[in-house]
């Protein structure tokens, strides 16, 4: 066997340490890693109208009117109104009959600024919504609905506008 000399001895220990510490160094870079993590989605909060009303005006026979909605978001995204519907028309005036003297159009053009901004449930955010032409009264209406008042119900559709 043929003894190595000092020269090659050096040369083979350089080597062997060099790849050693390449070795070292690509185990301290590539890494992985694996686990199990858990989340829970939030949920919905039904939007309330706090307020709603007529515009300045009332009802006038033959005009569609405007009905005034304030929203509350309670939501921690905004949400934009895809649908609203009056229902259960009523008049407690005596002689006035609403159904009769007063058309619901559900159908008219939803406004375009129908978002409600982002709240939270201690500090809800709130959004005015003014609806054209929603209700209108009949042309020839009775003259008993002369200052009668009417109460409607408000539904409403919404989905997320989070961006």
């Amino acid at each position: 066997m043929r003894k190595l000399s000092r020269r090659s001895t050096t040369v083979v220990v350089t080597t062997v340490v060099a790849v050693g510490a390449a070795g070292a160094a690509w185990a301290a870079w590539s890494l992985t890693g694996s686990g199990t993590a858990e989340a829970k989605a939030g949920s919905v909060v039904t939007l309330k109208v706090t307020s709603a009303g007529l515009a300045a005006g009332g009802l006038t026979p033959g005009n569609p009117t405007t009905v005034l909605l304030t929203v509350e978001n309670r939501n921690a995204f905004p949400v934009k109104i895809t649908n609203i519907d009056l229902t259960q028309l009523d008049s407690t005036q005596q002689g006035c009959d609403a159904s009769a003297n007063v058309d619901v159009v559900n159908d008219a053009a939803l406004p375009t600024k129908a978002t409600v901004p982002a709240g939270s449930e201690d500090k809800p955010a709130t959004a005015q919504i003014a609806w054209s032409g929603p209700l209108q009264m009949k042309a020839d209406p009775a003259d008993a609905c002369q200052g009668a008042p009417f109460t409607f119900n408000v539904h409403l559709d919404a989905v997320s506008a989070a961006a």
